[in-house]
Formats: C-alpha cells, structure tokens, sequence
C-alpha cells in the first residue's frame, strides 16, 4: 500500500511542479528560467514510475493517478510546440511562452530538448510499467 501512496503523491507533486514551471512568472527582460523548474519534477516522476511498478494496488494507483496522466499527455504537448517553435521557427522561450516578442534567454536548446525527454520519458516509462505488469495468460492481477 505504502508504494501506491508514494505513487500517486509523487505523480501528483511532479505534475504541480511541471504546471508552476509552466505558468508561474513572468518573462522579464527575456528571462525563462522557470522553465528549468521541469529538472525538479524528475525525481519526482522515477519515484511515481517506481512505486507503479512495484505496488500490488495497480488498478487503484492508476484510478488515483488518471488525471496526472491526462497532464503529463498536456505536457509532452506543450513539449512538442515549445520545442518546434525553437528549434523551428528559431522563437525565444518567452515568446512560446508568453506568445510577445522577447529576446533569447540563452537556454532555448537546452529547454527543447529537456522539456520533451522528460514529457515523453514519463509517457514511456509508463507504458512500460503497463506492459509488463499486465495480467499474462487470463490470470488477474490486483
């Protein structure tokens, strides 16, 4: 029970953090560092994915966790569009993110490239816990 638990706070307090990095601040003088909040959800993330692969309450976790999921599909969205927009179009993060022309901060690669290996990390690895921790043969699993 105790991993389910950590599970779910953990899934939760990742995907907070991801939002605050998101959403919270401004972009003055062209300056995005908030975006490098995303580095402190990454802890959190393994220890979700962990505690999803070894709690024996895997339908509970997942009932818990379906809205995390559901924001971390946003995420790998806002990923994609942050890096496109970068790499692309050669935007500053504050222009992604406040959609106003703003100077680069000088971490644009850096943050095209981490925000997606994380969003898309998390979607992957939970895949994975979902593959192997499936019910082999008809036989039910808790």
């Amino acid at each position: 029970m105790i991993w389910a638990i950590t599970s779910v706070l953990a899934f939760y307090l990742g995907a907070l953090n991801t939002l605050l990095a998101r959403v919270a601040g401004t972009c003055t003088q062209g300056e995005a560092d908030r975006l490098w909040g995303v580095v402190i959800s990454i802890p959190f993330y393994l220890v979700a994915v962990l505690g999803l692969f070894q709690t024996k309450y895997l339908r509970a976790a997942t009932i818990a966790c379906s809205p995390v999921f559901l924001f971390t599909l946003w995420q790998a969205a806002f990923a994609v569009r942050l890096s496109f927009d970068i790499l692309v179009y050669d935007a500053s993060a504050c222009e992604v993110l406040e959609g106003m022309p703003y100077p680069n901060s000088g971490a644009e690669i850096a943050f095209a490239v981490l925000w997606p290996l994380v969003g898309f990390g998390t979607l992957v690895a939970l895949t994975l816990v979902y593959i192997l921790r499936r019910p082999q043969n008809g036989l039910g699993q808790r």
